[in-house]
């Protein structure tokens, strides 16, 4: 990428996640998944906030729920609609396309941390979300073991100087969260958090060595933040 050359969400997320890019099929976005698929369960009208290929999309699908879908990149959406999605692409920092009080639930994994304005985000999920629907939230976990342990060393943990720079960090994430502040900001938005888990702990760069188990005994240090939280907005 030519940082001297100014770019929007759609020239980035176009460049970064192409389809196929995010491993989807490692251990550990297996076990995020099965976290989702849990706290969710059937019967559902849900909204997945970038939905990227449909890879947990079309698992909401098998399990009986009705999914829709944004996403960024065309050639992702695509995909999605093929396993299933109602998929309209749109940038998630702009006005949802839907009507108030229509989902269940809103999935919104791995995003918050891309987003400038989390206000007009979170309240758009509001807006969309039935009076008493759930908001399932997942976002990297600046407090993780890992992360821990190279701010300990005085080493860069996983934090970007630009949408470019350092490459081996590159991800476009713009929103750092830990357990305690996002309670604290979904409490701020009119939410009512009723559960926090985690996915893994890893143990090294590559995510070769990891543990769920700790991540269940120690949620505040896994890899992920998993949040599931009640719109407390009135009917």
């Amino acid at each position: 990428m030519n940082n001297d050359i100014p770019i929007n969400n759609t020239t980035y997320a176009n460049e970064l996640y192409h389809p196929g890019l995010i491993p989807y099929d490692s251990r550990a976005e297996e076990i995020r998944f099965n976290k989702i698929l849990k706290l969710i369960g059937r019967n559902k009208k849900i909204l997945d906030i970038g939905c990227y290929d449909g890879s947990l999309g079309k698992l909401l699908i098998n399990n009986n729920n009705e999914v829709y879908g944004i996403e960024i990149n065309k050639e992702s959406a695509k995909l999605a609609k093929k396993r299933g999605l109602r998929v309209k692409v749109q940038d998630a920092t702009e006005t949802l396309g839907f009507k108030n009080d229509f989902f269940d639930i809103v999935v919104a994994g791995e995003i918050i941390e891309h987003i400038l304005d989390t206000d007009f985000f979170i309240n758009e999920i509001k807006r969309v979300l039935k009076p008493g629907g759930q908001l399932v939230l997942t976002t990297p976990n600046m407090a993780s073991f890992g992360r821990r342990i190279l701010l300990l060393l005085g080493k860069n943990p996983h934090m970007e100087a630009s949408l470019g720079f350092p490459p081996e960090a590159r991800a476009g994430h713009i929103r750092f969260f830990t357990k305690g502040l996002l309670i604290r900001y979904l409490q701020h938005k009119k939410f009512k958090v009723l559960k926090f888990t985690s996915d893994v702990v890893n143990f090294n760069r590559s995510g070769s060595l990891m543990s769920s188990f700790l991540a269940n005994l120690f949620p505040t240090l896994g890899k992920t933040l998993i949040f599931l939280a009640k719109n407390q907005k009135q009917k």
